[in-house]
């Protein structure tokens, strides 16, 4: 068997030495150039490689294994479409590790697997959290796991084929990622392409309005409500919540889907929730770093969508909130966001490219904002504006890579300006 893997990244990797010491034949075509490291290590694996550019020696496999970043209408893999595959579709086809949860979303996925992970594994379950984030899923095939939890995104969803998962979810569904999807409704069909392959079927009642009648079976969940400071209210019950990191407007989103889910397989919303005391997020989402003379610094980095600030934003409370947006847009609208800040934010502070999509918008709507060059000018600009019992909230509205390599490397920057206004004030 012939498999030529598009991309060379992290998973087609770690795909590509499972294959080979498997007995089939691999090519791989890089769109970039390939690394000297990568070169040597193909060459002692004899395996035969294109970089700088996708050709058509990629047709002659048998099948065609393409990483999530190949656009949806690229000129040489759409030739064959009936032969593309994901690195996810071989693995799990040849062996199934465990039970497979499978987790998509517009907001929350990262979090809401590693609410997974941390549960299952307190309560004595083995479980590894792969897909789009974690450990590439070839490097967890020989694993004897009770769980396997796996963040799948829209564009791996649009390339698979036949997942064999036993639990699927959709956590939310706004528009995103419309720079890679054609439209917002193709968007919504890479996501619901999850429940083709699940065998349980969950998600967010927002979500409802996609299906019709598609699927009859689907369980629904809400949002989990805050009762007081101490208690949360999940399917007519109230429990203690004594994990304040849970209470923000999308981690009680994420927690309703842990509980659903894992009431429906026998663990009790009490234990989960005892499980879930010393949880602590991924960085870079709600993360509080400082509070400088009563004003708090928020890095949520990670919030690359309209979608995504609008819920940040909704765990605060009117006009408290300098809010910073910088980034790269994803072909997406802006005008519920801007609605929700004028309703939400005293001043706004922009910087990156994103400047020129949302400054006519907050002008139309007279938001007070400031234009900067970069991050240290937004974080010092919005320190100036904020008063005490304000918070500083970087939550983008946009992806990175305007100026930084990923969301991460945004949200340290942010960190690292905050500590450093910490060490002068």
């Amino acid at each position: 068997m012939l498999y030529a893997l598009i991309g060379y990244g992290v998973s087609n990797r770690s795909l590509c030495k499972m294959l080979v010491k498997m007995g089939h034949r691999v090519f791989v075509s890089e769109a970039k150039a390939l690394s000297e490291q990568d070169r040597r290590d193909l060459d002692e694996m004899h395996v035969e490689f294109e970089d700088n550019g996708n050709t058509e020696c990629v047709l002659k496999a048998d099948w065609i294994v393409v990483s999530p970043s190949v656009r949806f209408d690229h000129p040489v893999v759409s030739k064959a479409r009936e032969r593309t595959l994901t690195d996810l579709d071989v693995v799990l086809n040849i062996k199934k590790p465990g039970f497979i949860v499978a987790v998509t979303g517009t907001n929350g996925k990262t979090t809401t697997c590693h609410m997974f992970e941390h549960v299952l594994t307190k309560l004595g379950k083995r479980v590894i959290v792969a897909g789009n984030i974690g450990n590439p899923i070839a490097s967890v095939r020989d694993e004897q796991l009770d769980y396997l939890v796996l963040e799948i995104s829209s564009f791996q969803l649009f390339w698979s084929k036949n997942l064999p998962i036993d639990v699927g979810i959709i956590l939310n569904i706004e528009p995103n990622h419309l720079d890679w999807h054609p439209s917002f409704q193709h968007y919504v069909e890479s996501k619901l392409k999850l429940f083709t392959f699940a065998g349980k079927r969950f998600m967010h009642e927002s979500c409802r309005r996609f299906i019709n009648e598609r699927w009859t079976d689907v369980v629904s969940f809400s949002t989990a409500h805050l009762v007081n400071e101490d208690q949360v209210e999940f399917r007519g019950q109230t429990y203690p919540l004594r994990n304040g990191f849970l209470k923000t407007h999308q981690n009680l989103q994420n927690l309703s889907a842990v509980l659903t889910v894992l009431e429906s397989l026998g663990f009790e919303p009490r234990m989960v929730l005892e499980a879930l005391e010393d949880f602590t997020p991924p960085q870079h989402r709600m993360q509080l770093v400082a509070i400088i003379d009563g004003v708090h610094f928020v890095n949520d980095s990670k919030s690359t969508s309209a979608a995504a600030t609008i819920a940040a934003l909704q765990n605060y409370q009117e006009g408290n909130v300098v809010l910073i947006l910088t980034g790269r847009g994803k072909n997406e609208s802006y005008d519920a966001l801007v609605a929700q800040i004028k309703r939400k934010v005293k001043h706004v502070v922009v910087f990156g490219e994103i400047t020129a999509l949302i400054t006519p918008l907050l002008r139309a709507s007279n938001v007070p904002f400031r234009v900067v060059e970069n991050m240290e000018e937004a974080v010092f600009e919005a320190f100036r504006r904020a008063s005490r019992g304000d918070i500083v909230l970087l939550s983008p509205a946009a992806a990175s890579f305007d100026l930084y390599a990923n969301y991460a490397e945004r949200g340290e920057h942010f960190v690292r300006v905050v500590e450093s206004l910490k060490e002068g004030a």
